[in-house]
């Protein structure tokens, strides 16, 4: 079916829900919106400043940050706490500046005088008639987060309409597209009280934003500061721990210190390595010389003043050494007392050299050999030996203070590193907590900039005219919107609904074509036309199958059903009626009466002469309706009916077409494969019938239209035509 068709079907079928519905709902809403109060609206506008706010450092506003200020501006301003404070201050206006006689730009006299009425008197002794911040300061003070005080109530119920939290919430904050302005509107039934709302709220909006803003950011400051003043004390502390640690160890820079004694200690081991080779070879030149020399030469080396020159020549060497040592080379031609040491060591060994000239009774060796050199190396090794023997044991007892020194300055190392370690952490914590209380000091300026620029823009006025009740407007929604919802909740009903009904959706759950519809006795509004409509029906249904007559030959049409109570014998009754006015025969065979359907016979038959046969006084119908029981119930033997001309499912288009329907339908098509096999309608809609035959009577012209309307007969109009 076209779209446009079965919309225009859809909505003549349901027209008296939609014009019934429509008008009740209508008619209540015009009932009720004649009490609906008057109200009155204020708009205003603040400019945050958010996006172009100055600041003294380069810091940048990102999109978050932007829309997270909003939204804190916003939900300050909606915060139970901040509609509290405004509930307050707006009751003491009221009490203060109100009169029962005349309207006032606070209030209306009426809503004065409810309010007065509703009041304790232990609040009304509470107000100032000259100063409503003093009368606000007394409402505070007499506020109690209890049951029976007053203002705690008259903010937390919702019955007031005025000074509760449900009618202060009604208040509409928001943003005005990406601008930096804030729009804020309020509606109530008070002019007086709608404009000194927004003004009392407006006037709380700037205050908590600036009290919250400016207390972090000074909370955070006081924090710093209080955390500088740790750190420098921290920092402080280490510090002279470092410094009396340094005193006590006599630790001047210790990374000097410790390098300039592992390059002694290498030099005082070079040094040591040299002379003990020098010690070694005197020693070993030594004992081979007095190996070569005889007795004498021995207790030549016992001589007394020969020992004492040896003697004085090893501490002078021994002496010379030290001095060396604990010197620089640059200094060494300045001490004089090293100098000094050098020419009496020089004197000792000429003293020693004497000694030896004096010794000439020994010119040779026992071997022949020239005593005079001998005595001279041996002199010279003497000499060398008692030099190195001086300086190993000076070059020990350095090397043992080295030792010491080492022993000294490793532990002392540790601690200074754990020291200085702890005052480079104190340090970085005194720096951080100091750039942290440099940038909070910035942020509070740039929030002292950027918080003033909340200004009001447009502050609210006085309203002159109220929003009117706006009842037509709620009328003509009423009316619509009854409309949208009869037709969606029927269309929907219409595409979900599995019962017959109609023509289209017939076809589209059974899959059979349907040759008509009939009326049947269920349409009490044209009771009187009953039989009219439904000979009209019959007539048509008949004239549909006159196309399966043969002449001679008796056409058999069978009458199914799925259920009981179909309607079979109904129709079979008023299409016999029909076919006699036509002067043809008809039969009508039931099982009722003509064949039993529990016999042996019927069950099996394979024609219908297995288990009914003519009275042989009849004459040969031209006709044979065939009325067989309720498939659901009974078997029907499907060969039979396959040897039928035409055979017809009578179906009650009130009934639910079923899964269970489906089921047996599906056999019934196989045997009827290429034989005539319909749906007939029973108990249909009028509208269903008059889509088969046309208009039935009673015929009315107004029924005419809108049927023609529904079949999109824009148009149409009789006309006789010569």
């Amino acid at each position: 079916m076209d779209v446009i068709q079965f919309i225009s079907l859809f909505l003549y079928r349901i027209r008296y829900r939609m014009l019934w519905g429509s008008l009740i709902v209508t008619a209540l809403v015009i009932y009720f919106t004649q009490f609906l109060p008057f109200s009155y609206t204020v708009n205003s506008s603040i400019y945050a400043g958010v996006t172009n706010a100055s600041a003294v450092t380069e810091e940048s506003f990102n999109f978050f940050s932007i829309n997270s200020t909003f939204d804190n501006i916003i939900n300050i301003g909606k915060s139970k706490g901040t509609l509290e404070k405004v509930s307050v201050r707006l009751l003491a206006t009221c009490l203060v500046h109100g009169d029962e006689n005349k309207d006032t730009p606070y209030l209306l006299a009426k809503h004065y005088r409810q309010l007065i009425k509703n009041t304790p008197k232990e609040v009304l002794a509470l107000v100032d008639r000259e100063s409503v911040s003093k009368t606000t300061e007394n409402l505070f003070k007499y506020r109690k987060p209890n049951q029976g005080n007053f203002v705690f109530t008259l903010f937390s119920r919702p019955t007031s309409p005025f000074f509760s939290y449900n009618a202060l919430s009604k208040i509409v904050i928001k943003r005005l597209g990406n601008s930096d302005l804030i729009d804020i509107t309020y509606t109530c039934g008070d002019p007086g009280i709608t404009q000194n709302t927004l003004i009392l709220l407006e006037d709380e909006l700037t205050k908590a934003y600036e009290i919250l803003r400016f207390s972090s950011t000074r909370n955070v400051i006081a924090y710093f500061e209080e955390q500088v003043k740790k750190a420098k004390s921290i920092l402080t502390k280490e510090e002279d721990d470092l410094m009396r640690y340094s005193v006590q160890e006599e630790v001047i820079n210790y990374g000097e210190q410790t390098k300039a004694l592992a390059i002694t200690k290498y030099e005082v081991d070079d040094r040591y390595e040299l002379t003990k080779r020098e010690y070694a070879g005197a020693r070993a030149l030594l004992d081979m010389l007095e190996k070569k020399m005889d007795i004498r030469a021995r207790l030549m080396r016992t001589n007394t003043n020969l020992l004492q020159e040896l003697d004085k020549v090893s501490k002078l060497n021994e002496k010379i050494t030290e001095q060396e040592i604990f010197t620089t080379d640059t200094e060494h031609s300045k001490n004089e007392e090293l100098l000094k040491s050098k020419r009496e060591l020089k004197q000792a060994e000429d003293n020693i050299s004497r000694l030896s000239d004096n010794i000439n009774e020994y010119a040779f060796s026992k071997e022949g050999v020239g005593i005079q050199n001998m005595v001279n190396e041996w002199l010279l090794a003497v000499i060398n030996e008692a030099k190195a023997k001086a300086e190993l044991k000076v070059l020990d007892e350095r090397r043992e203070d080295i030792r010491e020194g080492y022993k000294a300055l490793s532990p002392v190392g540790t601690q200074v590193n754990r020291k200085e370690r702890a005052v480079g952490i104190a340090e970085d914590t005194y720096r951080e907590v100091l750039r942290g209380l440099s940038e909070a000091r910035l942020r509070l300026k740039n929030i002292e900039m950027s918080t003033s620029n909340l200004q009001i823009i447009t502050p609210p006025e006085y309203p002159l005219t109220d929003n009117g009740r706006k009842r037509a407007l709620f009328i003509a929604a009423a009316f619509f919107g009854s409309l949208i919802f009869i037709i969606g909740l029927s269309l929907l009903v219409e595409l979900i609904d599995r019962t017959l009904r109609d023509v289209e959706r017939s076809k589209r759950l059974t899959g059979l074509p349907v040759i008509a519809a009939f009326n049947g006795i269920s349409n009490l509004k044209f009771r009187g036309f009953l039989k009219a409509c439904n000979r009209r029906a019959a007539a048509y249904a008949c004239q549909q199958l006159n196309q399966y007559l043969v002449p001679g030959k008796t056409t058999v049409i069978n009458l199914l059903s799925m259920e009981e109570r179909e309607g079979k014998s109904f129709l079979a009754k008023y299409f016999a009626d029909y076919w006699r006015t036509e002067s043809l025969n008809v039969r009508i065979v039931t099982h009722q009466s003509d064949f039993e359907i529990e016999d042996k016979k019927y069950v099996q038959a394979r024609q219908l002469s297995d288990f009914w046969q003519k009275n042989e006084a009849e004459k040969i119908p031209d006709i044979l309706l065939v009325e067989y029981p309720a498939l659901c119930h009974h078997t029907v033997p499907e060969s039979v009916l396959a040897t039928a001309d035409v055979n017809l499912l009578i179906a009650n288009a009130a009934r639910l077409w079923s899964a269970k329907d489906d089921a047996r339908l599906r056999s019934l098509r196989k045997t009827l494969s290429g034989k005539p096999f319909y749906l007939y309608l029973n108990n249909a809609d009028r509208e269903v019938v008059e889509s088969f035959t046309g208009p039935l009577p009673p015929y009315n012209p107004a029924h005419s239209f809108l049927s023609n309307l529904a079949q999109l007969g824009l148009t149409s109009h009789k006309a006789a035509v010569k």
